[in-house]
């Protein structure tokens, strides 16, 4: 009886000890006037699929010529003409047989046929001329984070996440335990457009083959995957280096911004925010830093891949912390990726 006693009391404890150590995770040493804690306004399902829907059908820009964009062409009863591969160089021009030198770059289909046939009207009578793009380059993805080559590539014709992912040599794979695993984290993997981060679930549509997911890609756009093994933490905005840090154990708000120099004397100190989790559903964060550097609050606990953002003044909405703060993420992350690359080639 003292025998089942005493393991109902160590089983009790241990209950106790784990429910303790999961509320420490999670509690945070800044009482609330010194702390805010939202969520930025999120989708519910329905709003996620009904976005998605649209994205699939955007309308691409009107095609406008650009270097590298390679055509045929085909002139009525000039056999002579005809040419199989005619490539726009960098500057915006194609050589044309006859007339030489044209500058066609920026200009629509219809323009740059209207101006060559204008053009071979010293040569012939009423020519006719088609020009059919077999190649097009329609601006440049960035695929950074933890895929096989990353850089920025050219969208060729309708390419969608999956192509550029595939033209990036697939998903980063590492050895643990002598065993295959991949590198990335698709959870946490993000598409930016215009400064907006994109519903896009890169987990669902890769692994699960949700293909609604799979939008087509636009000039500018950006994504990103991060890693599922490394640990660290991003300091951008008013301090004086933007940059990621290696996350230590215990690893505080204090100690980050020492990491990245300091806060520039632009910076909106009682109001820094935090960012944690995915940002497509995010934990926000607004810290008033002044108190923790006064001593009346005791410093906040950092967590691995939590991103601060130090403003230049006090951001009204939730929602506008993850729209100011992406372009300067986006930077960090760039440069970081291509310093590795320039790295590893030398």
């Amino acid at each position: 009886m003292m025998r089942k006693t005493l393991i109902l009391f160590v089983f009790i404890i241990m209950i106790i000890g784990c429910s303790k150590e999961a509320y420490i995770e999670e509690n945070i040493d800044v009482p609330g006037e010194y702390l805010e804690e939202s969520a930025t306004s999120t989708q519910d399902d329905q709003q996620t699929i009904d976005e998605l829907t649209k994205l699939q059908q955007v309308k691409m820009p009107t095609y406008l010529i650009g270097p590298d964009d390679k055509f045929h062409t085909y002139v009525y009863d000039e056999e002579e003409l005809n040419t199989k591969e005619l490539i726009v160089k960098r500057d915006g021009t194609l050589t044309y047989p006859l007339i030489g030198e044209v500058k066609v770059g920026g200009l629509e289909l219809g323009e740059a046929t209207a101006l060559i046939e204008e053009r071979l009207k010293k040569y012939l009578f009423h020519p006719q001329i088609t020009l059919t793009p077999y190649e097009i380059k329609s601006g440049t993805v960035s695929v950074l984070g933890k895929v096989v080559y990353p850089q920025q590539y050219q969208i060729t014709g309708e390419m969608r996440i999956i192509d550029v992912i595939a033209k990036a040599g697939g998903l980063s794979l590492g050895y643990f335990q002598n065993n295959t695993i991949e590198m990335a984290d698709l959870e946490r993997a993000f598409i930016i457009r215009k400064n907006k981060v994109l519903p896009v679930n890169f987990h669902a549509l890769i692994k699960e083959g949700e293909m609604l997911n799979n939008i087509p890609l636009m000039d500018g756009d950006y994504i990103f995957i991060p890693s599922a093994i490394n640990r660290e933490v991003y300091v951008v905005g008013e301090v004086f280096r933007q940059s990621h840090f290696a996350y230590t154990d215990n690893m505080t708000l204090g100690q980050a911004i020492a990491h990245a120099e300091g806060i520039r004397p632009s910076a909106k100190t009682s109001s820094v925010y935090i960012v944690r989790g995915s940002l497509k559903h995010p934990r926000l964060f607004k810290i008033n830093l002044n108190a923790i550097y006064m001593g009346k609050v005791m410093d906040f606990k950092l967590t691995p891949n939590d991103i601060i953002y130090v403003p230049k003044t006090t951001i009204a909405s939730w929602n506008l912390v993850i729209e100011q703060l992406l372009p300067s993420l986006q930077a960090v992350q760039t440069g970081y990726i291509l310093q590795n690359i320039i790295e590893d080639n030398k």
